[in-house]
């Protein structure tokens, strides 16, 4: 990974590095250590501290054309600019299509990451938080919605399906950006241009933060098994947000919310419209194995693969960059 590092191995340890990032940098790596061992832990923090350092060297997106453009959906932040940086930049090499990024700002986007992301991928439009919030208030007012607002509150995922589809209409494809491309992805970009129902992600296994009982009891029925909403489509107009928020509501008073409230009332809402999983090569948790020699589609790196997203997925789109 040398060639990765060499443009920030002049600076003083301190300088450059992001340490600010993870307070708890040493912390981390005692935690980490006992399940990878403890050189892939620092490699792993490491990454973790430079990777916006990373994002800076990536060159200008290429830009395909012309034709009529197809949007795909972000949101990013703080915390996230570099990761959205990777995930599009790296769509936008592999696909052969003409991919129109439409960036929601969750609030926290500062003026210099804007900048650099509006440097990596010219051409993206971006939607400001105080837009979205305003129309979320308009078509979804808090005295009508209160169990949504509740979670949209404590959980930003929740904007994935607020913020971009409340008083909107169509269809819309929304993208982690804790993901990774490195082919063409033809059946995404096919479903972009021929939309007929709604779209997801095939997970490892069911992750929703509810129990079982609880959500057969509110949709009469199973679960659809894993879905994943890191990649996830819907039609704007023909979301019922008032069986949003009884569902909403039952959550919130029996069990809460959770990091994947958002995902279980879009599985919810799978359920209820269809939906179909996207085919196994668009993959969630890529083994080592995988991601050191990818031969998937694309990559979501969830729970502890998100270990080989900063030990060799993004490194690795610095390269082929390069």
């Amino acid at each position: 990974m040398a060639g990765v590092d060499a443009s920030i191995s002049h600076l003083p340890f301190w300088k450059g590095r992001g340490l600010w990032r993870i307070p708890n940098f040493f912390r981390s790596l005692y935690l980490d250590a006992p399940r990878i061992g403890i050189s892939t832990a620092g490699t792993l923090h490491y990454r973790r501290l430079t990777i916006e350092r990373g994002a800076r060297r990536l060159p200008v997106a290429p830009k395909r054309g012309p034709s009529d453009p197809l949007p795909v959906y972000f949101m990013t932040g703080r915390e996230h600019w570099a990761m959205t940086a990777f995930c599009a930049y790296s769509l936008l090499r592999s696909s052969e299509s003409d991919i129109q990024l439409i960036i929601m700002d969750d609030g926290s986007l500062s003026s210099p990451a804007r900048i650099e992301l509006q440097r990596i991928l010219p051409g993206a439009m971006f939607l400001a938080p105080d837009e979205c919030s305003e129309r979320v208030a308009i078509h979804l007012a808090r005295s009508r919605f209160p169990a949504l607002h509740a979670m949209r509150d404590e959980l930003p995922l929740m904007r994935k399906l607020m913020d971009l589809h409340a008083g909107s209409s169509g269809w819309k494809l929304f993208l982690d950006s804790d993901i990774l491309f490195f082919r063409d992805p033809q059946w995404m970009t096919a479903w972009l241009e021929q939309p007929q129902q709604p779209v997801y992600m095939r997970d490892y296994q069911n992750s929703y933060g509810y129990s079982a009982a609880l959500l057969e009891e509110l949709i009469g029925g199973p679960m659809p098994p894993m879905v994943n909403t890191g990649l996830c489509g819907l039609h704007s107009n023909k979301i019922d947000w008032e069986q949003l928020e009884h569902w909403a509501t039952r959550l919130l008073a029996k069990e809460g919310v959770n990091h994947f409230s958002e995902q279980c009332l879009t599985a919810m809402l799978m359920h209820k419209t269809g939906g179909v999983g996207a085919p196994r090569d668009y993959l969630v948790w890529p083994s080592e194995a995988e991601a050191k020699h990818p031969s998937a589609v694309m990559h979501h790196y969830v729970a502890e693969s998100r270990t080989w997203y900063h030990i060799l997925g993004w490194p690795a789109i610095l390269r082929r960059a390069a």
